[in-house]
C-alpha cells in the first residue's frame, strides 16, 4: 500500500497520558514531506474541559516514516491535538499556533475495519 492510501483509513490512537483509553480516528490527509498525518477523531477527544476534533501526528523517531504504519500496522508518534478554532483547512498541518497543551506520545494503530 502506498502511504497516500492511508487517507480515509480508520486508526486507533493509544495515548494514555492524554486520553486514558484508546480513541478512534480517521486519517484525513497526509503531508509526505513532514511525514505527518491529519487525524479526525470519530468522537471528539476529551482532554480536561476541552474537546479536540483533530490531531496532527508525525513519527517520533527520525528513522521512521509513514511506511512503517503501512508495513507494521503501528507507528510511534508525537501527537498534537488541534482545537476547532486553530484549524485552518488551507494549512491543515500548521502547528505554529501551539504553545503547549494537548500533546503527547502516541501509538497509531491501523484498523482493518471501522469502529
Amino acid at each position: 500500500m502506498d502511504v497516500q492510501q492511508l487517507v480515509g483509513r480508520h486508526v486507533r490512537v493509544r495515548a494514555s497520558e492524554l486520553f486514558g483509553a484508546p480513541v478512534d480516528a480517521v486519517v484525513q490527509a497526509i503531508e509526505v514531506d513532514s511525514k505527518s498525518l491529519l487525524l479526525e477523531f470519530v468522537v471528539g477527544a476529551q482532554i480536561g474541559a476541552h474537546t479536540y476534533p483533530l490531531a496532527v501526528a508525525h513519527p517520533r523517531l527520525l528513522r521512521d516514516d509513514l511506511g512503517v504504519l503501512v508495513k507494521k500496522g503501528v507507528l510511534g508518534c508525537a501527537l498534537t491535538c488541534v482545537p476547532r478554532e486553530h484549524y485552518d483547512a488551507t494549512r491543515p498541518f500548521d502547528l505554529s499556533w501551539w504553545r503547549g497543551g494537548a500533546a503527547g506520545i502516541a501509538d497509531i494503530l491501523l484498523n482493518a475495519d471501522p469502529p
